[in-house]
C-alpha cells in the first residue's frame, strides 16, 4: 500500500498513533503540571483508554473503506495485531532509550485489554446502527 493511499484511508487514525507515541515517550517533566487524581493503578487505566480509542478508530477507517469483512487477515493484522505489537513496541523503546520510563508487562496487558474493548465497542456500535 502507497504512503498517499495510507494516509488518505487512516487519516483518523495516524494522528491518534501520533498521539500514542507523544505520551509514551515525552519526558515524565512533561505532565507535571496536570492535576493527578489518587487512582489506583491510573496509568493502566490510562493505557486501556488509549488502546480502545486507536482500535475503535483503526476498525472505523477499515470498515469505511475496506470491502472484506472482520475476519479477514487485512483486518486482524490491521485493527488487531498493529496496535497490540504497538504496545509492544513502545513498552521496549521506553525502557531501551527513555529513560527514566520503563517497560512494564501490566501497561502492555492493558494496551491489549484495550484493543479487546475497542474491537468490542466497535463491533457493538455497529450492531445498534444496523438495527436502527
Amino acid at each position: 500500500m502507497q504512503i498517499k493511499t495510507l494516509i488518505r484511508l487512516y487519516w483518523k487514525s495516524i494522528p491518534v498513533v501520533l498521539c500514542i507515541l507523544y505520551l509514551s515517550f515525552a519526558p515524565p517533566s512533561t505532565f507535571k503540571e496536570i492535576p493527578t487524581f489518587e487512582i489506583k493503578h491510573l496509568d493502566k487505566i490510562v493505557h486501556l483508554l488509549m488502546y480502545a480509542g486507536l482500535t475503535f478508530i483503526l476498525v472505523y477507517d477499515f470498515q469505511k473503506y475496506q470491502k472484506t469483512g472482520t475476519k479477514s487477515l487485512t483486518f486482524i493484522l490491521n485493527c488487531l495485531l498493529f496496535p497490540i505489537i504497538l504496545g509492544g513496541l513502545v513498552e521496549i523503546l521506553q525502557e531501551q532509550f527513555f529513560a527514566p520510563r520503563t517497560a512494564e508487562w501490566g501497561d502492555w496487558l492493558s494496551d491489549i485489554v484495550g484493543v479487546l474493548i475497542g474491537w468490542l465497542a466497535m463491533n457493538l456500535l455497529g450492531k445498534l446502527i444496523k438495527k436502527v
